[in-house]
């Protein structure tokens, strides 16, 4: 009884829990992720291009100016 507590049986290994062996889940998930990941990222570029003004920019071509004479 002795040896059983200190050195057990060797424990058998049951089934994988992610079993894919032709890396297709992988697949999917690399390619969901790197989806995710551009959307997010043009996201972010619409975001500061939209929140960014560049004081120095010329005015555009067309455009009336505002100026007062009193």
């Amino acid at each position: 009884m002795t040896n059983t507590l200190l050195a057990p049986s060797q424990l058998t290994t049951g089934p994988p829990v992610f079993d894919d062996p032709r890396g297709r889940r992988r697949r999917i998930l690399t390619a969901a992720g790197t989806l995710v990941c551009a959307v997010c990222l043009l996201a972010l570029a619409a975001a500061v291009g939209v929140l960014y003004a560049d004081p120095h920019a010329p005015a555009p071509a067309g455009a009336a100016t505002t100026r007062s004479t009193r």
